[in-house]
C-alpha cells in the first residue's frame, strides 16, 4: 500500500497538484478527472441533484458519461444504477470506525475518514482551500453553508494529525489557518492588526463614556411583576431575554425609570 495520498478539490490551490504522481495515491472530487487522474474519485452529493444541476448549465452537461469514461472507483452515498463504476461508501464501517462521531459537511470529510481508516501516512491537499479572500486580499463572499464546509475540514485534519498523520496544505489554502490572510495563529502570542485596531477602538470608546464625553447605549429590560429577581438577572446577563428597547444616555443620573 501506498503511505501517501493527494486529495485534488476545486479550489484556486489545485494547479499546484501535477496530473499524477508516482508512489502515491490519488483522490479527487467531481470533475477532477478532467484535469488529474484519480485513483479514486467521491461524487457523494444525492445522484438527482447532481444531474439536475448539469442539466441546468447553458451547456449541459453528461455527468453519467464523464462519470463512465473515468474507468475508477466512484464512491457514491448510494450506487448509480446507471454508472457501473460506482461504488458505495462504507458508511457503516466509518461511523462504526470512529463512534460516536457522525460529522461529515462534504466530501472531504468523507475522504479524510476513509484515508485515515486507511492506514496512510501523509495527505496532501491540494484545491481544498475554503478560502474568503482572494490573492489581492479582496473579501470572496460565500453562503453560510461554506462555514459548515470550513469547519468541517478543519475537524477532520485535526482527527487525521492526532492519529499521527502528516497534513499538508498548499500556501493558498485556508484549511487549518486564519480567515485573514497572513493573520497570527497563536492567541495569547500574537495579535493581528485588525484585532489590535477594534481593541484601541474599543478602549477610547469606553474612555469616552466614562469621561461622559460619548453617550452609551443600554438595553432596557423589564423583568415580570412576580418572580425571583436573581433568576431573572442571572437569564439577562445569559442573553436568554430580550430587550424591550434600548437608550443611549451619559449617565445613570439620566435614567428615567418608569413602574408603568
Amino acid at each position: 500500500m501506498k503511505k501517501t495520498v493527494r486529495f485534488i478539490g476545486l479550489g484556486p490551490s489545485c494547479v499546484d497538484a501535477s496530473p499524477k504522481e508516482e508512489g502515491k495515491d490519488t483522490w479527487g472530487i467531481q470533475y477532477t478527472w478532467r484535469h488529474w487522474k484519480p485513483d479514486r474519485i467521491f461524487v457523494m452529493d444525492d445522484q438527482e441533484w447532481i444531474k439536475a444541476k448539469n442539466h441546468s448549465f447553458s451547456v449541459p452537461i453528461d455527468v453519467v458519461k464523464e462519470m463512465r469514461d473515468t474507468n475508477v472507483p466512484i464512491y457514491v452515498s448510494k450506487k448509480w444504477e446507471d454508472v457501473s463504476n460506482t461504488v458505495e461508501y462504507p458508511i457503516n464501517e466509518i461511523l462504526e470506525y470512529f463512534k460516536p462521531v457522525k460529522y461529515f459537511m462534504n466530501s472531504i470529510a468523507y475522504m479524510f475518514a476513509l484515508a485515515i481508516m486507511g492506514g496512510y501516512e501523509r495527505i496532501e491537499c491540494y484545491g481544498i482551500d475554503f478560502r474568503y479572500f482572494n490573492d489581492l486580499g479582496g473579501e470572496m463572499k460565500y453562503d453560510h453553508n461554506w462555514l459548515d464546509e470550513t469547519h468541517c475540514g478543519a475537524f477532520w485534519a485535526g482527527i487525521a494529525i492526532g492519529k499521527g498523520i502528516e497534513v499538508v496544505t498548499t500556501k493558498r489554502s485556508c484549511l487549518m489557518k486564519p480567515v485573514y490572510p497572513n493573520d497570527p495563529s497563536m492567541y495569547g502570542y500574537e495579535v493581528s492588526a485588525k484585532i489590535q485596531s477594534q481593541r484601541k477602538e474599543r478602549l477610547e470608546k469606553s474612555k469616552k463614556i466614562q469621561e461622559k464625553k460619548e453617550p452609551e447605549r443600554l438595553m432596557v429590560f423589564r423583568p415580570p411583576k412576580e418572580g425571583d429577581t436573581k433568576e431573572f438577572i442571572r437569564q439577562v446577563e445569559s442573553g436568554n431575554v430580550k430587550p424591550v428597547g434600548e437608550i443611549s444616555v451619559k449617565g445613570y443620573e439620566d435614567i428615567i425609570i418608569s413602574e408603568k
